[in-house]
């Protein structure tokens, strides 16, 4: 696997990757480069789906005037909903949702982008009482959003050309790693490692040789 290292594109200070909890209120998840995400209680009107299951299942989907794709699941009647609101591109992230059965929030928050948890995040009990967990690294570390911009800076991310970009991301705490794995227009392309703390530079790996499917490095832990 061919491998290069490259300089880090943004001046970055040491420090750790910090999950902190605070009491419930209104915050809200900055996705480079504009995409502003409001993180606080809201509540599912579930009467609107019951004609939607099929048998006991529910796996609906419908596309907002703006291009947002929303996915709502069910596994079984009077079970939780699951709500998937995917932005149009060349957006990448998704707005996940969960609601208790009579539709009172049970949790909401970003995916980057449908695996590793970025931002704030809001969690309820089933009384109502709830509180946000900031999944986001301290302003001087090399965050998601940074990355992002990396993305971008490679042609890679926020882009709407000819080519299909696919990213999975995944954060590995015990060694401070963002891994980003890339696929270009179907194939597999490179995969990057992040130091969070700045420390170390970039690696990038080529994976254009190989004729298997690398699997990501690591895991998608967070």
């Amino acid at each position: 696997m061919k491998t290069k290292t490259l300089k880090f594109a943004f001046f970055i200070s040491s420090a750790l990757f910090v999950f902190t909890s605070i009491a419930a209120q209104t915050g809200y998840t900055e996705i480079y480069p504009n995409y502003r995400v409001e993180i606080s209680n809201e509540r599912l009107d579930v009467n609107q789906y019951n004609s939607k299951f099929k048998g006991s299942m529910l796996d609906y989907t419908e596309t907002r005037h703006d291009g947002t794709q929303i996915q709502v699941k069910s596994y079984q009647k009077n079970s939780n909903f699951e709500v998937y609101e995917r932005p149009a591109h060349p957006a990448i992230h998704t707005v996940y949702k969960e609601f208790y059965a009579d539709g009172r929030l049970k949790q909401k928050g970003v995916l980057l982008p449908y695996q590793v948890k970025i931002g704030k995040w809001i969690r309820c009990d089933n009384r109502g009482n709830c509180s946000i967990t900031d999944h986001e690294n301290r302003p001087d570390t090399y965050g998601y959003n940074k990355i992002l911009q990396y993305l971008e800076s490679e042609g890679i991310y926020h882009k709407t050309g000819g080519t299909t970009w696919k990213c999975t991301f995944w954060y590995t705490p015990a060694s401070y790693t963002w891994g980003v794995r890339i696929d270009k227009n179907g194939k597999q392309y490179k995969m990057l490692n992040f130091d969070s703390r700045g420390e170390r530079e970039i690696r990038e790996y080529d994976l254009t040789e190989y004729t298997n499917k690398v699997p990501v490095y690591k895991s998608f832990n967070q």
